[in-house]
């Protein structure tokens, strides 16, 4: 999935723990592709396998080590669960829209329901199809939907507070 539907699950997210900065949860969100990114760099991931940064093994180890780190610093339980989830999301999401996300070290151990390759999307054969406008389309309504949650939850604090 691109940026845009992780980054719903940051926003709406927010919500279940308003004490954490809104940019930790879009941090967050995003964690899985930022280290794939640098492992990308380094060498350690590939353009056509990344199981360091995407394989189901390590979006758990990735998600609990977010939650920990939180609870480290928060020393709130509820706040690490609630990072360590919106990491997991990450995966959750891949598995959905791709049909070859790994799950251990082995190549030949993928999985993924392939959402975008059944209307037509890919990321190396970028060009506006159909395929490619309803995968933005979906990504946008997520976004959307994401920040409508987090503005909600953004006015019933404000109300909270002025009667307060």
């Amino acid at each position: 999935m691109s940026p845009t539907g992780h980054l719903a699950i940051g926003f709406t997210a927010k919500k279940y723990a308003p004490q954490i900065p809104l940019v930790i949860f879009l941090i967050a969100a995003y964690l899985i592709d930022l280290l794939y990114f640098i492992f990308l760099a380094l060498g350690i991931d590939t353009l056509d396998f990344d199981p360091w940064s995407h394989s189901l093994f390590m979006a758990i180890i990735w998600s609990i080590s977010a939650g920990l780190i939180t609870l480290l610093f928060s020393k709130k339980l509820r706040l690490g669960l609630v990072i360590g989830l919106v990491v997991l999301s990450h995966w959750i999401l891949d598995i959905i829209v791709w049909n070859n996300v790994p799950v251990f070290f082995d190549k030949t151990h993928r999985v993924g329901f392939g959402l975008y390759n059944k209307i037509g999307f890919s990321l190396t054969g970028m060009e506006l199809n159909s395929g490619t406008i309803i995968a933005t389309s979906i990504e946008l309504t997520m976004l959307i939907i994401g920040i409508a949650i987090y503005i909600l939850y953004l006015r019933k604090e404000r109300r909270a507070k002025s009667t307060a």
